[in-house]
């Protein structure tokens, strides 16, 4: 082994332990505010104040037996009438609020990738033009026109309405199935047209059962997508509080309890406990490698 051909190996030995200490560094610093916010909320407003970094004196659940009874959100109950929707009637509607928007978006993105890419028509290179035309320009100031419409097409304050309005084909997810879909030979689909089947059995049967990984990845992602947003139930759904919501009014409330620090995070844990159930259930899904294999000769 010569000089030159040492002093490289050498090198990129050095460079990989560096770099390996900076990704344990930057881990660090993601897992430590996360590891203070958690042993905060087991603190009172008054042992904050003192203890702000160390542990907690006593490990209590008090903050978080105070948010299940106090996190209420006054929802319209029509004419003149406000009544209040619990905490846990926060956590239903935001399972169908983002299990809901999530699978209609997955399928509508799903659908519309497979088509243009299937079918190399005009149509599908608007299509496709549309969607990095979106994601590179913002749209803004379309949503006073989009809250005339919801209430025109009966879809506002409705969570049946929300399926219909995030069922929509944009994103960087479209590209994802979309180059999927190009990339699986066509030899599937050809052996598929020769036993008879039509272009939906070749649709349902051979090639969305194919790319079935992918899809159920950008449900579970759309899924905490939707789940950690607070600002379209907001708008959209006055009658139907999510609990992003719940935690957002909980934390700017004017209550003297509710209002420290520590009952803050506690909102924020609550609100994150289902989003990391998800990821230890599926995190080889989430975090895996997505393989496709293909037509041996």
């Amino acid at each position: 082994m010569n000089r030159k051909l040492k002093k490289f190996l050498s090198f990129r030995s050095a460079f990989a332990v560096i770099f390996f200490i900076l990704l344990v560094l930057y881990c660090i610093s993601l897992f430590l505010p996360l590891g203070w916010g958690l042993l905060t909320t087991f603190k009172s407003r008054g042992e904050f104040r003192t203890n702000i970094l160390g542990f907690p004196q006593d490990f209590t659940f008090s903050n978080y037996i105070y948010a299940f009874q106090n996190m209420d959100v006054p929802v319209p109950l029509g004419n003149g009438q406000i009544g209040y929707s619990t905490l846990l009637m926060q956590f239903v509607n935001s399972f169908l609020y983002a299990g809901g928007c999530a699978l209609a978006a997955a399928i509508v993105i799903c659908i519309t990738a497979y088509a243009t890419a299937k079918f190399d028509y005009f149509f599908s290179k608007i299509i496709y033009a549309i969607v990095v035309i979106t994601m590179v320009l913002p749209i803004v100031g379309a949503l006073p026109s989009e809250i005339q419409m919801a209430r025109l097409f009966g879809l506002f304050d409705s969570i049946p309405g929300m399926w219909i309005m995030r069922a929509n084909f944009l994103g960087i997810y479209y590209l994802v199935f979309y180059s999927t879909f190009k990339g699986v030979a066509k030899e599937y689909s050809e052996a598929a047209y020769i036993d008879g089947a039509s272009e939906w059995r070749v649709m349902t049967r051979v090639l969305l059962p194919i790319v079935s990984p992918i899809f159920l990845t950008v449900v579970l992602l759309k899924f905490i997508e939707f789940w950690n947003d607070y600002q379209i139930p907001l708008i959209y759904l006055p009658s139907y509080p999510t609990v992003s919501y719940g935690v957002f009014t909980f934390g700017n409330t004017n209550a003297t309890e509710a209002s420290s620090v520590p009952m803050g995070l506690t909102g924020c844990f609550l609100l994150l406990l289902p989003v990391l159930v998800i990821f230890l259930v599926f995190s080889k899904r989430l975090i895996g490698n997505v393989s496709m294999g293909g037509i041996k000769e």
